[in-house]
């Protein structure tokens, strides 16, 4: 086995080259030496400057980026070497010049130890830096998701270069000399030598760079068009990639996927335009008939996959193309497999390139998944009808009974997924949204309510867990103080239930004691304390006229509905095995 410095090194300097460096500065010292023998084996593919002083060194490496317009690198040990970049580093920040800075460092376990020759390198240019990563240190036999991210993070790097000056620390543990029987044979070292991550950047406003993905070879294999969360933010991207996706599908033969709050799933359709958005994928994907494990291609807005199952079809399919369209340009992909990242504006998307282009010939898989979709929602339409009322049911009957143009605010942990798996896809335009960012329940209520402040006229529900209620009671004095009205929705299981779906659930008396969080609060008092008007509802009777009289009265109302948990979690589980066998039924003939 080589020694894992010497493969990173390879792996992560490999991938530079591959992604256009043409040029680096080394400096002497020891730290880095895996990453100057990485270099030395490129010396007749890219331009190697040896220097002395780093300061020097800089200011060298500035002048070459500044005349070629292309990136040049800086390559130092640990300690203060790296800090004499510092002067050039301010330089290229104020000009915005493509500087890549390659520091090494010490493991974290010498870190603030006192050791000699380690200073803190973490973030140490600050905000004259365009983007800083601490990289990984190198493990033995390292899974390939770690070998691939090294891949992802040199392209990154070079990509981000366009905005001015990288920084990626990259910590190193003895011995640094490769092992006596280290090659440069790419299988030896386990190294992927094809073409990492492509970065395209939209020129023109008809989404160029995706149009001719489209129109290359990948249209001609298996794939599928997904939508993320935030694929849409407005109305009126929503209208502009829907044209887009329903042209692409149409002839491509992939079918389209989308997330409740990627806002291409409930929309409003002019007449004569066909879009057929699938939401119940979360409840057949693994399903063998449905054959989603053979797709090759995978296009995809928004950020990662908030179903699990979409997430491991992602990182356990063999895509040959993995294109992810970024509004900013920033990565989304914690799989590391995206093949060409695509920079674009969803107001940039127009069915026009395609007008003459034929439709597709094989949509054999399009038809299945399709299939496979009316066969979910004919059998949770059943469930809900017939079956005990629980959180999925709830959430069903909000997007059921929501006004045309209304708002829908989900909130973390559970209610969003529940979004997700039971929103069932309809003709009236309703936008969705949910602090997906970092996922925290926190200022879930706030947020909610500036949402209904950006939109007055249109009716506001917000549905949230009774933790992420309690954690935001406060933010309830807004309804008054900022005359914001708000159906306000709270799934009330005791607290934590969606740590039931977790491994931890095994472990008690930890679990009941420590994830379950139950508190005994009864949220009525919050209500008269806020002055919202209050309903109990624990059936789906008394749950949809309460909804509906709240909705349509535009004033404030907290709807509480107890459930338990266990229960939510039984349900969900049984109609998910109901849908897959019978998904399973589906002929292959058919």
């Amino acid at each position: 086995m080589p020694n894992s410095n010497t493969l990173y090194a390879n792996i992560f300097v490999d991938a530079l080259v591959a992604a256009g460096l043409k040029r680096v500065c080394l400096l002497p010292g020891s730290r880095h030496t895996p990453l100057i023998l990485a270099f030395a084996r490129h010396r007749d593919a890219i331009d190697i400057y040896s220097h002395l002083d780093e300061r020097s060194a800089a200011f060298f490496a500035l002048g070459l980026a500044t005349a070629s317009n292309e990136p040049a690198a800086l390559v130092c040990t640990s300690g203060s070497a790296a800090a004499n970049f510092f002067p050039a580093i301010i330089e290229a920040r104020q000009s915005r010049t493509p500087l890549l800075v390659l520091s090494a460092d010490r493991p974290p376990e010498l870190r603030h130890s006192g050791a000699n020759q380690t200073i803190d390198q973490v973030k140490l240019y600050g905000d004259a830096a365009a983007w800083f990563v601490d990289a990984a240190l190198p493990e033995a036999g390292p899974p390939p998701l770690a070998l691939r991210n090294l891949r992802t993070l040199a392209a990154r790097a070079m990509a981000k270069t366009t905005r001015g000056v990288v920084h990626i620390n990259l910590p190193f543990r003895k011995p640094f000399e490769p092992d006596a029987d280290d090659g440069d044979d790419a299988e030896v070292m386990n190294i992927d030598r094809g073409q990492p991550t492509r970065f395209l950047r939209e020129k023109r406003s008809d989404a160029s760079a995706l149009d001719d993905l489209m129109r290359g070879e990948t249209r001609a294999k298996r794939g599928i068009i997904y939508f993320g969360h935030g694929s849409c933010r407005s109305a009126v991207e929503t209208r502009t990639l829907t044209r887009w996706a329903a042209r692409a599908s149409r002839l491509s033969g992939y079918p389209i996927l989308a997330e409740y709050t990627s806002n291409m799933r409930n929309i409003g359709l002019a007449a004569g335009e066909r879009y057929e958005p699938l939401g119940a994928y979360e409840t057949y994907i693994g399903a063998a008939a449905c054959e989603f494990k053979s797709i090759e291609v995978l296009i995809r807005f928004g950020t990662p996959p908030l179903s699990r199952a979409m997430g491991d079809l992602v990182a356990g399919a063999d895509l040959q193309h993995h294109i992810y369209c970024s509004r900013d340009g920033e990565w989304a992909d914690d799989t590391h497999g995206i093949t060409d990242l695509v920079h674009f504006d969803p107001l940039s998307a127009a069915p026009m390139p395609y007008a003459d282009d034929p439709p597709a010939t094989e949509t054999a898989f399009r038809d299945r998944i399709h299939r496979a979709e009316k066969i979910a929602w004919e059998l949770i339409d059943k469930e809900m009808e017939t079956g005990d009322y629980f959180d999925g049911a709830v959430v069903y009957d909000v997007v059921d009974l929501m006004p045309a143009d209304g708002l829908i605010f989900a909130g973390n942990s559970l209610p969003v997924r529940q979004l997700d798996q039971f929103g069932k896809p309809g003709d009236r335009p309703i936008l969705a949204f949910a602090n997906r960012g970092a996922s925290g329940i926190d200022g879930n209520i706030s947020s909610a309510l500036g949402i209904g402040a950006a939109y007055r006229d249109r009716p506001l529900a917000a549905i949230v867990g009774d933790i992420t209620f309690y954690h935001d009671m406060n933010g309830l004095l807004a309804i008054r103080r900022c005359g914001v009205p708000v159906t306000i929705v709270v799934l009330n299981n005791a607290g934590g239930g969606i740590f039931h779906r977790l491994p931890i659930h095994r472990f008690e008396p930890a679990f009941s004691d420590y994830f379950i969080t139950a508190h005994g609060l009864d949220f009525s008092h919050a209500a008269q304390l806020y002055g919202l008007a209050y309903r109990r509802a624990d059936d789906r009777l008394s749950f949809r006229g309460a909804f509906s009289e709240a909705v349509a009265g535009r004033g404030s109302t907290l709807i509480e509905v107890r459930t338990d948990a266990l229960n939510d979690l039984r349900r969900r589980e049984g109609i998910m095995a109901t849908i897959r066998a019978e998904v399973e039924k589906m002929d292959s003939s058919d």
